[in-house]
């Protein structure tokens, strides 16, 4: 039996509007953000999310009418001591520099790594195997997206920002 599992990234919240780093710190969904998740039209058989509130509020909207199972799996990259800055004081900061435009030389120091994300999610995704659904959403964040796509995709990580997914948007996983 195939499957059809399409992953969404989390609508847009208030601390990316401000251009805010959340990583395992959480805020409110925006005005934008609720738009964007109630456009979505699709039916799954089941559902599922990070633990996180943004994507928890993100699949109740999406998917008014179902279960929302979560996982800590589908969390976030944790960015440790960078969690709640503003991106624009990191501008100075050569270790967020290499994580934004040299991710595959990246090495976290407070943070979690990229590959600790990607062995998380392919975990995650592996798991949906087992399950007896055809018709499967999953709701995540844009950072462990990326990097289970690049994984799917057999890609290094220089091609991580290639794959960032934007407020509620999805991609579709047949298998």
């Amino acid at each position: 039996m195939s499957k059809i599992i399409k992953y969404y990234r989390h609508a847009e919240t208030k601390w990316n509007k401000e251009g805010r780093l959340q990583g395992w710190l959480d805020s409110e969904l925006t005005e934008q953000g609720i738009q964007q998740a109630k456009q979505v039209q699709w039916e799954p058989e089941i559902v599922f999310c990070s633990d996180l509130n943004r994507a928890f509020q993100t699949a109740r909207y999406m998917f008014p009418n179902s279960a929302i199972h979560t996982s800590e799996h589908l969390r976030e990259i944790n960015l440790g001591h960078w969690q709640g800055c503003l991106i624009s004081n990191l501008q100075n900061d050569g270790q967020y520099n290499c994580y934004t435009n040299s991710p595959q030389l990246f090495q976290q120091t407070t943070q979690e790594s990229f590959q600790q994300v990607t062995s998380r999610m392919l975990a995650f995704h592996e798991s949906l195997d087992y399950l007896p659904y055809r018709k499967i959403a999953v709701v995540s964040h844009g950072v462990a997206l990326a990097c289970f796509f690049i994984a799917l995709k057999n890609q290094g990580y220089e091609n991580l920002w290639k794959y960032l997914l934007t407020g509620a948007t999805c991609e579709t996983v047949t298998f």
